[in-house]
């Protein structure tokens, strides 16, 4: 069953529009503390130049997460999912029942998914889509293509960067396959496996009202962090702390909390 204490695999599940550097400065601190991190790619924002790109959809990515949940959870080991932004619709669908820690556990089967932390993230209902629920945002650049990007990153994602760093992110943000937007839900991951939701209170984004909401939906305990959007660059030490703190408490409890 693998030791109570056993240290666990955290899965970075990503948000829109950037490429995994935007989370390198978070995985590294994660890995300083001792955690493996694993951050994979979404099919919707990888291999642009590719045909079909347009077509890769939020199952596409959640599937992605799904395998590598899967292959870590089939080697036994204990898997804490944090996502950002996107990344939560993305690991609440990809999270099935079957690889829930509390699934495995009765049934004499190691590993598990211990514990999901969201931060600045998205979180729906089944039958729910981010057009249904939402609209067409107006931060959205819809191209013709079947892609989209976000207008003014900078002020929208950054802003509590130093400007010449928010610049510099802007400068790398890249389009995603409009189909993540019609993608209705099928999974709710929160159902069966507890979680942390980090509202931001200084978003531009999705606003921390609608964060608050979103957690308490998932029936997370909510925490706060006086950031933007993305605390992964801005906060990054508070937040790692915050993941380091919920993981122990996960590990102290043998499972979740």
């Amino acid at each position: 069953m693998g030791s109570p204490t056993e240290t666990p695999t955290i899965i970075m599940v990503q948000g829109s529009f950037q490429l995994p550097d935007a989370y390198y400065k978070l995985d590294d601190a994660l890995r300083a503390l001792g955690y493996p991190v694993v951050h994979p790619l979404l099919p919707s924002l990888t291999d642009e130049e590719k045909p079909g790109f347009a077509t890769k959809s939020l199952t596409d990515d959640a599937l992605a997460i799904r395998s590598e949940v899967q292959r870590l959870v089939e080697q036994g080991k204990k898997v804490f999912v944090v996502m950002h932004s996107y990344g939560g619709l993305v690991g609440t669908e990809a999270v099935t029942k079957d690889l829930s820690f509390d699934e495995r556990q009765p049934a004499g089967l190691p590993g598990g998914v211990v514990h999901l932390f969201y931060f600045a993230a998205f979180i729906l209902p089944t039958g729910q889509s981010v057009l249904d629920v939402f609209g067409e945002s107006p931060n959205n650049d819809v191209k013709p293509d079947g892609r989209f990007t976000i207008k003014n990153a900078a002020n929208i994602l950054y802003h509590d960067l130093p400007d010449a760093e928010a610049q510099e992110w802007e400068s790398k943000i890249i389009n995603q396959s409009y189909a993540v937007q019609k993608t209705k839900m099928t999974n709710e991951a929160f159902g069966f496996v507890k979680s942390t939701y980090v509202v931001c209170e200084n978003d531009r984004g999705p606003p921390p009202m609608y964060q608050e909401k979103f957690g308490e939906m998932a029936g997370s305990k909510i925490q706060k962090i006086s950031s933007g959007h993305s605390p992964m660059l801005s906060h990054t030490a508070e937040l790692t702390r915050m993941i380091d703190q919920v993981v122990k408490s996960v590990i102290e409890t043998g499972a979740q909390v």
